[in-house]
C-alpha cells in the first residue's frame, strides 16, 4: 500500500510559513521603533502630576521616534487640561519625552 506525500508536504509548507511569521517579528523587534503604550504615558503624566492614572486619557502609544507627538488629556478637580507629550530622544529602548500642558 502507497502512504500520501500529501501530509508531509503541507507540514513543510506550515513550517515554512511559521518561520517566515517568526522572522519578520523579529525584525521588526531589532530594526523597528520602540514604543511608549498610551498606559505607561498616562502613568508618567499621572505621577508627574499627582493624580491617578484614571484622570489621564491618550488616544495612542507614542512613536519612539525624536520628534513624534501625541495629545493627552488630564483632569483634575473638574479642570480638563491639553498636555503635548512629545520625544525628545530614543537611547536603545528607552524614550524620553517632554510633558508641556497647553
Amino acid at each position: 500500500m502507497r502512504k500520501s506525500k500529501a501530509p508531509k508536504i503541507i507540514g513543510i509548507v506550515v513550517g515554512s510559513l511559521v518561520a517566515i511569521v517568526v522572522a519578520l517579528f523579529a525584525l521588526v523587534m531589532v530594526f523597528g521603533n520602540p514604543v511608549v503604550t498610551a498606559d505607561q504615558v498616562e502613568q508618567q503624566i499621572a505621577q508627574q502630576y499627582g493624580v491617578a492614572p484614571t484622570a489621564v486619557s491618550c488616544p495612542s502609544s507614542l512613536e519612539g521616534e525624536v520628534g513624534a507627538q501625541i495629545t493627552c488629556t488630564g483632569t483634575d478637580a473638574g479642570q480638563t487640561t491639553s498636555l503635548l507629550v512629545q520625544v525628545t530622544s530614543v537611547e536603545g529602548d528607552t524614550v524620553n519625552f517632554s510633558i508641556t500642558p497647553q
